[in-house]
């Protein structure tokens, strides 16, 4: 028999409050993701699947027990102006070791532009992801812009810019990794070369100020994306799927 939740004091529904943020998520170990291709794609990470009043679930999904939650709850839940009808929890996978080539956002504050690039990483083939001071990468807004791809991901760590500071040779060792910046003043991407089998680490900056001197004083490269017809500049997510494309054509 469903479960039907109409109270906001239900615990189910608290617990679902409390993982919407990143205090939550981050005691919990859970997520939200919504929709049904989003969910039916990361089914081995599914805890529980709820459904508004009213919605008939697909059959490949039938068998997970969908607990029901009323119109007004459903929608202090969902992430989306109009609901989709269906989310889940999902348990946040758990790191493996920093694999290369690896992908470092530094303070990234578009949830928009950062799922994309999560969504990019993965399909040309980068695994990691250091997040310095940027949206969380398991909030509703990232995963439905990065259609759940943060799930096949090797490793995400999401730090502050003092802890990068300090640690940043656990990612970007200088004897071991080369560490390749997006700039508007480097070398042309059309002439830079390198092995994709190599370690190295992209970085990509903030969408108004750009990458922070916490990573500018590190030993690294600069590339650049040229352009024509006076464009000064491109979207960090385009910049970013043109660059991961191009390095891991070398």
């Amino acid at each position: 028999m469903e479960k039907f939740i109409t109270s906001t004091d239900n615990p189910i529904f608290k617990s679902l409050k409390k993982i919407t943020t990143t205090k939550g998520r981050h005691e919990s170990g859970l997520c939200i993701i919504e929709g049904e291709k989003i969910i039916f794609e990361n089914l081995d990470h599914v805890e529980q699947i709820f459904i508004i009043e009213g919605k008939e679930i697909t059959p490949n999904l039938r068998d997970m027990e969908p607990i029901v939650l009323s119109k007004k709850l459903f929608k202090e839940i969902s992430d989306l102006d109009t609901p989709c009808g269906i989310f889940a929890t999902a348990t946040i996978p758990q790191n493996g070791e920093v694999t290369y080539p690896l992908l470092i956002l530094d303070q990234i504050q578009d949830p928009g532009n950062m799922g994309t690039l999560v969504r990019t990483a993965v399909a040309f083939g980068f695994k990691s992801i250091v997040a310095i001071f940027c949206p969380g990468v398991f909030s509703q807004k990232v995963i439905r812009a990065a259609m759940g791809q943060q799930f096949k991901l090797d490793h995400i760590s999401c730090i502050s810019v003092p802890f990068f500071a300090e640690n940043y040779k656990q990612y970007v060792s200088p004897d071991d990794v080369t560490m390749i910046l997006a700039d508007l003043n480097g070398e042309s991407i059309e002439n830079f070369s390198t092995d994709f089998e190599q370690k190295f680490a992209l970085v990509l900056g903030n969408e108004g100020q750009g990458i922070g001197e916490h990573i500018k004083k590190i030993p690294h490269t600069v590339i650049t994306i040229p352009m024509s017809n006076n464009v000064e500049s491109l979207n960090v997510a385009v910049a970013g799927g043109i660059l991961m494309h191009e390095l891991r054509k070398v």
